[in-house]
């Protein structure tokens, strides 16, 4: 997806699919091309609940910077479902379900400090 390069997204393509990558943290938007669907869905890449974890030590606000990296891969994925549509296909957003395995985990790291 040359169009999100251009507007200073980090994209990756790997295994069949285009992940737009936030800056910071390792989450990335997932874009998988079935026919005339386009899906997308958020996820954790590798090292997300360490890096969580790390923030967590340093004292950082670990909500705050992840739901702005969330609201980062939400935003690229309107931009994509602009591109998407302009070609005739159809966007299908998985947006929730990957938010929610983010909030899992962060909810596992935030309980473990806890204990």
């Amino acid at each position: 997806m040359l169009y999100l390069k251009k507007l200073g997204y980090r994209v990756e393509y790997s295994n069949g699919e285009i992940r737009v990558l936030h800056e910071a943290l390792p989450l990335y938007l997932k874009i998988e091309f079935q026919g005339r669907f386009v899906h997308m869905s958020i996820k954790p890449g590798e090292g997300f609940k360490e890096a969580i974890e790390d923030l967590k030590d340093m004292g950082e606000d670990v909500e705050e910077i992840v739901e702005n990296a969330l609201s980062y891969l939400n935003i690229a994925s309107l931009k994509a479902r602009q591109w998407i549509e302009e070609h005739g296909l159809i966007p299908v957003f998985k947006l929730r379900e990957g938010s929610i395995e983010v909030y899992e985990a962060i909810e596992e790291v935030l309980e473990e400090g806890e204990e």
